[in-house]
């Protein structure tokens, strides 16, 4: 373990008094041989490269040793950051029980990431008291990290001048000092550690019972990684899940309880074609060709699957399947040109390869490829129900009674709805038009994600020119037209420019002076007679 001396003994002696198995040592020294795993308890995380550079040293000396980072609740850095530091897990603001549960994981292979970024503790409020020394341990160290912050504002400003850098990185000092001494004196396990909670339902104390990201990785099998993405990605698809894009108006023309199933059989299909796939024994062979007839496939199952099987209504006065009518209805094989190819989720799960993330090749089983690949899995669940919802509108179009079954209370009405399946063609064919060639001329790919349980948008960079060369007549004078406009506008603005410049020149030399001798003339004029009369 590697910590400061009163946080790790206190540490130390709280994880072992819990599990006899685990041995702790807290000097280099006294190490024999290899480490099973190394604890790197952190007090402030403010300078990621300096983390980096410590653990890449740690890798140096103990390369076969898993590294995982302690870091209290108050950070400054983002988990995006966190994830990049190399190590097998970093957990912020642990229980003793949740951090000895984690260090076992690491034993056994796994990884694991809690970090919260958004937490809900205040330093500005103390919580209910435990008895003087918690009261004093958290009012000093919320006074103390006021401070703190205060300094580090001011320091950041390059404006500064030297003398006074030179006093405020000396009280800086004081305040880190006088906060290593309220720690040994007042409790330092309390700066990782929550103390016992009295009541469980009182309101006033602020802790944080949920990591906004929380990856626990136990093995790197692909049934291990896929269920985690899976978990990941169900929690994600809520019921009440809000619309912030001004998009996917076909998938919330359905009603909430059929919206929210759509989604989930979406995942629960996907998962089951991910499942056969695995169970192939050559994966490489005719891989491609596998995964271009899974979409008709999977949107039939889905089709007889989020809807009840047996659920039936009457048209033209003979009582038909809901399901069996829209398989039978709908264009199973509508491609949706902006949805990435569907092997560049399924490919790296089955055949744990590396994925490139901004530019550096990760491995699966790292957070980071975790969360890239629940954001593809999220935006072809929302790409594929769009298509799908319109095809259900089109099918209630042609059948009446299946509106109230489907749709939401205003789209009954025939007018409503056909207003809203042009709007919805409309904004397609938009799309199609305009917007496609200009995000595949500017390399861009629109995917929808969920944050803080809503749909949102998100633009991510890609090679695109491929797509660019398959487009049709029109929509490449589009991407013309966006290049030229590239092209003329720096002269177009220097034009403008020169142009001012002279209108400015000509007002000010010309005009001005002249208007200037005008007035002077006049004054002149006007002072003679005055004296005149």
């Amino acid at each position: 373990m590697i910590a400061p001396a009163l946080l790790g003994e206190s540490l130390a002696l709280q994880l072992t008094s819990q599990d006899n198995n685990l041995e702790i040592i807290l000097d280099k020294k006294d190490i024999k041989g290899l480490p099973k795993l190394i604890l790197f308890c952190l007090e402030e995380v403010e300078l990621s490269n300096s983390i980096k550079l410590e653990i890449l040293k740690l890798k140096e000396r103990w390369d076969q040793s898993p590294v995982l980072i302690v870091i209290p609740k108050n950070i400054k850095l983002s988990s995006a950051d966190l994830m990049t530091f190399g190590s097998e897990g970093v957990i912020q603001d642990p229980t003793v029980e949740i951090l000895r549960d984690t260090i076992n994981i690491l034993l056994e292979g796994g990884r694991v990431f809690k970090i919260n970024n958004e937490t809900n503790y205040n330093a500005d409020s103390i919580p209910n008291s435990y008895g003087l020394g918690h009261w004093l341990l958290t009012s000093g160290l919320s006074q103390i990290n006021k401070d703190l912050h205060t300094i580090d504002r001011m320091i950041g400003n390059k404006s500064i001048n030297s003398f006074y850098l030179f006093i405020l990185l000396g009280r800086r000092r004081e305040l880190l000092i006088a906060k290593r001494l309220i720690i040994w004196l007042w409790g330092p396990l309390e700066v990782l550690i929550e103390s016992p909670i009295k009541n469980n339902s009182d309101e006033k104390i602020n802790l944080i019972n949920k990591y906004s990201t929380d990856i626990t990785i136990r093995n790197t099998s692909t049934n291990e990684l896929w269920k985690l993405i899976y978990k990941r990605v169900k929690e994600r698809l809520q019921d009440n899940l809000t619309n912030s894009t001004d998009e996917l108006a076909a998938l919330y023309s359905l009603n909430k309880n059929k919206r929210s199933n759509l989604l989930k059989t979406l995942l629960h299909e996907f998962s089951i074609i991910l499942n056969k796939l695995d169970s192939k024994n050559d994966r490489e062979k005719g891989f491609e060709e596998i995964l271009e007839s899974i979409t008709p496939e999977l949107r039939a199952n889905t089709f007889r699957n989020f809807i009840d099987s047996y659920d039936r209504l009457k048209k033209n006065g003979v009582d038909v399947f809901i399901s069996e009518f829209l398989v039978q209805n709908a264009e199973l094989g509508i491609i949706d040109d902006e949805l990435p190819p569907i092997a560049l989720i399924i490919d790296p799960i089955l055949n744990n390869k590396p994925i490139l993330i901004d530019g550096e090749y990760l491995s699966i089983e790292d957070p980071r490829s975790i969360i890239h690949l629940e954001t593809f899995v999220l935006n072809w669940i929302f790409r594929t129900a769009e298509i799908i919802c319109e095809e259900i509108i089109s099918s209630c179009s042609e059948w009446p009674e299946l509106r109230k079954y489907f749709l939401n209370k205003e789209l009954v009405s025939t007018r409503e709805l056909e207003r809203k399946r042009n709007q919805i063609n409309t904004n397609n064919q938009l799309q199609n038009l305009l917007k496609k060639p200009i995000r595949l001329y500017e390399s861009k790919r629109l995917y929808y994600t969920v944050k803080n349980n809503k749909i949102e948008k998100i633009i991510i960079l890609e090679t695109r020119d491929d797509e660019l060369r398959k487009l049709n007549w029109t929509q490449r004078q589009i991407a013309f037209t966006i290049e030229l406009r590239d092209a003329l506008a720096p002269q177009i603005q220097a034009i403008i420019q020169y142009l001012g410049d002279l209108i400015v020149l000509i007002l000010t030399k010309v005009v001005g002076r002249s208007i200037g001798l005008i007035g002077r003339g006049i004054a002149q004029g006007m002072g003679r007679n005055l004296s005149k009369g």
